[in-house]
């Protein structure tokens, strides 16, 4: 990812002036760019993404991507998922701005959700800083829905 991009996402929240919707939908477009090589995988995505900047210290967003459709087989996997940026707090007190994204599986054939016995539900993946202040992409495996915010979302 541009250098750039990475320095803006670092201090988003955190500057004196907020950034423009325009300059937030090149980071986004960036941050998924990114993904999509991470994954080393193509997908679509929603035409616009939702993009909260009225307060400058807490800039949010939210946007949905997809697998393209394939011809399914009783073996394949389709996915969703919902890319997402906002402040969050430390336990010492300071704010930084998190950019995570959340993967929902579905069997390809009947788009049935693909969960684990164990409860985990979702594929988490976080956006996160190197020492030299350089982003990458670290995924944490399957997760928990915690607070069943993601109980009811579906292929489609």
């Amino acid at each position: 990812m541009n250098t750039d991009f990475e320095q803006k996402i670092w201090r988003a929240g955190i500057e004196k002036y907020s950034y423009s919707e325009k300059e937030w939908k090149e980071l986004i477009k960036a941050l998924l760019d990114d993904f999509q090589q991470f994954i080393d995988q193509s997908f679509e995505r929603t035409l616009e993404a939702e993009i909260d900047v009225l307060n400058p210290q807490s800039p949010s967003f939210s946007q949905w991507i997809w697998t393209q459709e394939e011809k399914p087989s009783p073996l394949s996997i389709v996915w969703t998922g919902v890319i997402g940026g906002q402040m969050v707090g430390t336990e010492n007190g300071e704010d930084f701005f998190q950019v995570s994204l959340t993967l929902f599986l579905f069997e390809a054939a009947d788009k049935k959700r693909i969960c684990l016995t164990t409860g985990e539900s979702v594929l988490e993946f976080t956006f996160e800083r190197d020492t030299e202040s350089h982003g990458y992409w670290r995924g944490h495996g399957w997760r928990e829905d915690e607070w069943g915010e993601w109980e009811d979302v579906a292929y489609e």
